[in-house]
């Protein structure tokens, strides 16, 4: 009985070292096979370098802010392209940001720009359950809608949605048609008056 128990003992050694070995081999395997994240993109260059001689550069738009033309949005309700240069405005911070000396509601009858939505000026959240003093999200689709009258700040990067047009070269066939229920859509937001559209009440 002794001798059987050792020797299913050694057995389970033998084969948990055999395990052991065979997994750190297929680690390692895995390893060399990991591609660097400089190596992510499609071209082997420092794009963040001015020093960088790409082959091809995107060519942005050097209109100044005014006398540029509203692109039409790329979808209902997407955020649109910028269609002006935007040299010197980067980088945006909360309490820098040079987008609002023309786009804020009260400013854009003097500059002629696109106000900025009013979801800017809305606080989106879940809807939050509470009890016993503790808040956590119900996560039954509804939404804590409440209007603002200043800028929220959770949108203060315009750039993390919105980006300057680009005069570039894909070799991939765009083969989206965008449909647009409303005529007005194609240059303007509507969103805020869809916010709830598909979540029954």
């Amino acid at each position: 009985m002794i001798r059987n128990f050792n020797s299913m003992k050694n057995t389970m050694v033998f084969l948990l070292t055999v395990f052991l070995l065979f997994s750190c081999s297929e680690t390692k395997k895995q390893e060399k096979a990991l591609i660097d994240e400089d190596k992510l993109g499609f071209i082997d260059a420092d794009v963040e370098s001015e020093e960088t001689n790409l082959k091809s550069k995107a060519e942005f738009g050097m209109d100044i802010p005014g006398q540029s033309e509203v692109i039409e949005r790329a979808f209902e309700n997407a955020p649109p392209m910028i269609p002006h240069t935007t040299i010197n405005f980067f980088p945006i911070t909360r309490t820098n940001n040079i987008c609002f000396s023309c786009h804020l509601p009260e400013r854009v009858e003097e500059t002629k720009a696109v106000p900025i939505p009013p979801t800017h000026f809305t606080d989106l959240r879940p809807d939050m359950g509470e009890k016993g003093g503790i808040y956590y999200t119900t996560f039954e689709g509804e939404m804590a809608i409440a209007e603002t009258k200043n800028f929220n700040n959770a949108y203060f990067n315009c750039s993390q949605c919105h980006v300057p047009l680009s005069n570039v070269t894909v070799n991939i066939e765009n083969l989206f048609t965008p449909e647009f229920r409303d005529v007005l859509s194609r240059d303007k937001s509507q969103l805020k008056d869809k916010l709830k559209e598909g979540i029954s009440e």
